[in-house]
């Protein structure tokens, strides 16, 4: 049984009150004295286009407008708007190919919402009159939608850094063959008693988050800039601002506003450097920017969309002898990002079963469609429906138990996790497919629904899954925690790392107080944004990991000065102390103690007794700091099961039951994580059966709203059951691993792996719309009241 109090509880999240009754400040919030408001001229017509006409002379005219920029007044310093760079070596920046190659206002339009030029104005109507009357005359150039139309030898070049437009491919260097994994792949497929193959399409999803971009900019009478924005990386932003402001970053302060979801809408930078430029353009008054949300959809990264060529084979008992895939996907019009997915879809791959030999192959092509980056999951999504629905392909053809090979075949401990050499030290994954399978009935579903006829028809599927916890050993992970212990024996924390929402800032605060062994209400978590120490930010499922490590150590180092003095004022060594509800005892005679305000108020108000001319305690005030390196990867496991009714005259698939089993070492706020799990059961059900981003054959999107776009929505979501499987990791704090991302991606495999049970149909499309399903059911000649086709 754990001695926690405070971990492992369902605290109140910290910011449930603000955000219920609407005190919660966003950047949209917000209102300075002075306030001028910005609009960013995008060109809508065109999604690959060249400016030969710029003319802002009637909209510089325009009632209320104060300031008109086109390209030439502003830095024409490019940037990447991704901080990926920021988070690697030079030597594996050089090796990764990264690039510079976008413009605060451009000449060049790559994808539909280009920025062309900005005005400033009075008020946000008098910028967007001004706006409607810049005139812009474009020559229209090729569109390219895919891989396959960019890389052809005639294609326009996004940028002469990248010939051929393909923006990544895994670096010879690193990866011998462009390739990542071991073993003699062609020689073990030869060997295969089985092998299924397919290509697979996934599709351009997008993250959906309630709050639209806005920011404030503002450059003060002192020279230094200042952004309120909501980005998931304060600190590597303020880095990336100043790089391309070219300020020391002294004079660069981001301000973290309350962020409105991220999913990793907002990793890195979206329209800061506008926002700044404009700024700068009118100094000592504050600028405002805000998207509409189309504009928020066409500007903002989604999921990358792309082809997954993949082969798996195998023995005749099952035995897993060789995997073979190459992810080929549609990088959109930047390079931002490039080099991210394209590699850890085949990290997740890899750390998923016992493949001997694996040969994963993954690149980025650039396209005229909007930006791709950061979204739940990255690359694991795609990975997912991939593999898991040719992994059902072969148990059916081998005669085994879906549930029964993953068992047996998926990595455990000791193996290698998403990067060769950092294995795994925890792994409870046949614990979640045991549990899932029980609590979905898998047994007597998969029995019941194996011979149905009739227009309804119903499946059972699982899948499994593997994530991160944070992005070491590729990527930096660096966090700062500073704990400072008032004179009143209570506590803050300050920190950096970003809350998108997701309740993170409860779950460290848990973190803190049960390791100084002070109440929750007495510990207050800070987080001043870029004023605070570093931190990389909130990406990679790495705030509890690696950020509730750094709190962890953090406190620590605090509770070991105020045991030090303990220890002085109760003459026993440190060690044999302990402390609950800030008192400090001796453990094997807890009447003996000192109660912890006795000494940290003596430490800020240290006075000399004037009668015997000798201190009164210890002085000074208990910091405790540290600058924390993480020094492993504890990945979570997953297993999901879904239930599914798939009518066979509308082509409708409904999830009927979905039951979602983690691996996540321990929760430190169960209600939390199972919010966590929850939402990305959501977001896993829209990329598998609804969500996808449509272009017309000119790059123009088809639905960038809220109307067009379906998302799963409270009637369209199942019965959930979630299953927290507790085994504490011995790295993680507490024993804690990431939940953030990992819930969405079982999900997808599991449906798609259902609908296969109930028609004996896989899909190579997602999302699985109901119109996939009636041409493959068209296809097989399955419909009304005749036989199924295939086995599974």
């Amino acid at each position: 049984m754990n001695a926690e109090t405070i971990v492992g509880t369902s605290a109140q999240r910290v910011d449930v009150k603000d955000k219920a009754t609407g005190q919660a400040l966003y950047a949209a919030d917000i209102q300075l004295p002075g306030m001028l408001y910005g609009k960013v001229v995008r060109c809508w017509e065109h999604a690959h286009a060249r400016v030969v006409r710029l003319d802002l002379s009637q909209a510089a005219k325009s009632p209320g407008v104060v300031k008109v920029l086109g390209p030439a007044d502003v830095t024409r310093n490019k940037y990447n708007s991704s901080v990926m760079d920021l988070m690697v070596s030079a030597q594996l920046h050089d090796l990764l190919g990264d690039i510079d190659d976008q413009d605060i206002f451009t000449t060049h339009v790559k994808y539909q919402g280009d920025a062309i030029c900005g005005i400033i104005a009075r008020s946000e109507e008098a910028a967007e009159r001004a706006a409607a009357k810049v005139i812009v005359e474009y020559e229209p150039l090729p569109v390219y939608l895919s891989a396959a139309a960019s890389k052809q030898p005639d294609a326009i070049q996004f940028t002469p850094q990248k010939p051929g437009n393909r923006a990544f491919q895994l670096p010879e260097a690193m990866f011998p063959g462009n390739a990542l994994g071991g073993g003699d792949v062609d020689a073990a497929m030869q060997d295969a008693d089985i092998v299924v193959e397919d290509v697979f399409y996934v599709p351009k999803q997008k993250q959906c988050q309630m709050e639209p971009h806005a920011y404030i900019a503002k450059l003060d009478s002192g020279g230094r800039l200042t952004c309120w924005t909501s980005s998931q990386m304060p600190k590597l932003v303020q880095a990336k601002l100043a790089r391309l402001f070219e300020l020391p970053m002294s004079r660069v302060k981001i301000n973290a506003t309350v962020i409105g979801g991220g999913f990793g809408a907002r990793l890195g930078m979206i329209s800061e450097p506008q926002a700044c430029a404009m700024a700068m353009a009118v100094p000592g008054h504050p600028v405002k920017l805000q998207t509409l949300r189309e504009e928020d959809w066409a500007i903002s990264p989604s999921r990358h969309p792309g082809k997954y060529w993949m082969k798996i084979g195998l023995r005749k008992d099952g035995t897993p002898l060789a995997c073979d895939a190459r992810f080929e996907n549609y990088k959109g019009a930047y390079y931002l990002d490039a080099s991210g997915t394209a590699f850890t879809a085949g990290a997740w791959l890899g750390g998923m079963y016992k493949f001997p030999a694996l040969r994963y192959k993954g690149e980025s092509y650039f396209t005229n469609q909007g930006l791709t980056g950061a979204f739940r999951g990255y690359g694991n999504p795609q990975t997912n429906f991939a593999l898991e629905q040719l992994i059902d392909r072969a148990c059916a053809q081998v005669g085994a138990d879906p549930v029964e090979w993953r068992k047996k075949w998926h990595k455990g401990v000791g193996d290698d996790g998403w990067c060769a050499g950092v294995t795994y030290p925890s792994c409870a994954l046949d614990e979640c497919l045991d549990r899932g399978a029980a609590a979905i009935d898998w047994a007597e579903k998969r029995r019941k629904y194996a011979n149905q006829t009739g227009t309804k028809r119903r499946g059972v599927g699982c899948a499994v899954m593997n994530h991160t916890s944070g992005a070491m050993p590729m990527l930096l992970e660096h966090t700062v925690c500073t704990v400072k212990i008032n004179e009143d024996a209570t506590a803050e924390v300050i920190f950096a790392c970003s809350d998108m929402g997701q309740g993170s800032h409860t779950a460290l605060k848990q973190i803190a107080a049960e390791t100084l062994g002070f109440p929750f209400g007495d510990v207050q978590l800070a987080n001043p944004g870029s004023d605070a120490g570093f931190d990389i930010g909130a990406h990679a499922s790495r705030t509890i990991y690696v950020g509730g490590a750094a709190v962890k150590a953090a406190c620590e180092d605090a509770k070991r000065q105020l045991f030090a003095r303990a220890s002085e004022a109760l003459q026993v060594p440190a060690d044999e102390l302990d402390i609950r509800d800030k008192k400090i005892f001796v453990k094997s005679d807890p009447a003996r103690s000192i109660d912890v305000e006795s000494i940290t108020r003596a430490g800020v108000y240290h006075f000399i007794d004037p009668m015997t001319g000798k201190p009164e305690g210890a002085p000074g005030q208990i910091q405790g700091y540290v600058s924390f390196f993480a020094p492993h990867n504890s990945p979570p496991f997953g297993a999901s099961f879904a239930e599914v009714e798939v009518d066979t005259e509308t082509g409708e698939v409904r999830v009927l039951e979905l039951v979602n089993a983690h691996d996540i070492g321990r929760a430190i706020n169960p209600a939390a994580v199972e919010g966590q799990l929850e939402g990305g059961i959501q977001q896993g059900l829209g990329f598998v059966l609804s969500e996808e981003t449509y272009y017309d054959s000119q790059g123009r999107m088809l639905n960038n709203s809220f109307t067009d776009y379906k998302m799963f929505g409270p009637s369209d979501m199942p019965k959930i059951k979630t299953i927290l499987v507790e085994n504490a990791d011995p790295v993680g704090p507490f024993g804690a691993k990431s939940v953030g991302e990992s819930g969405l991606v079982s999900p997808v495999g599991a449906v798609a792996n259902a609908i296969y049970h109930a028609l004996g149909i896989q899909f190579m499309e997602a999302p699985i719309t109901p119109e996939k399903v009636l041409k493959g059911i068209n296809e097989k000649g399955l419909g009304g009241s005749r036989e199924r086709l295939g086995a599974c």
